[in-house]
């Protein structure tokens, strides 16, 4: 997907330490694919650098909606529920759960956040 999508590439020191892979589903909303900081690099702001960098892009281009889908907390899991504290935090809301969208075993849940202009 990165190498057919717009992609963002955290670097340090010239190693690759995170990365955000954008899928654009209209003119008015756009979805964060995937996301990701190695974990030694975790909470130094690199994930929010990195979100706000392509929100301003959607600014620009007039896109209204960013969204992301993640496990939703019906599965428990400590990475997972680390994952939308980091989105809730920069301000994007639950949305919908979608309990087969991946498997029974994964439901995923969909938070949105309007762009900031």
């Amino acid at each position: 997907m990165a190498d057919r999508c717009p992609t963002v590439i955290a670097s340090l020191d010239g190693e690759d330490i995170g990365v955000l892979t954008l899928v654009h589903h209209s003119p008015y909303a756009s979805e964060v694919y995937v996301m990701g900081v190695l974990p030694d690099h975790h909470r130094r702001g690199i994930g929010r650098k990195m979100l706000k960098h392509v929100e301003g892009s959607l600014a620009r281009a007039r896109v209204e909606f960013l969204q992301v889908k993640t496990l939703s907390a019906k599965h428990p899991d400590e990475g997972y529920e680390k994952t939308r504290a980091f989105y809730l935090a920069y301000g994007f809301r639950p949305l919908e759960e979608f309990p087969t969208l991946w498997s029974p075993e994964s439901p995923a849940l969909q938070l949105i956040k309007a762009v900031a202009r």
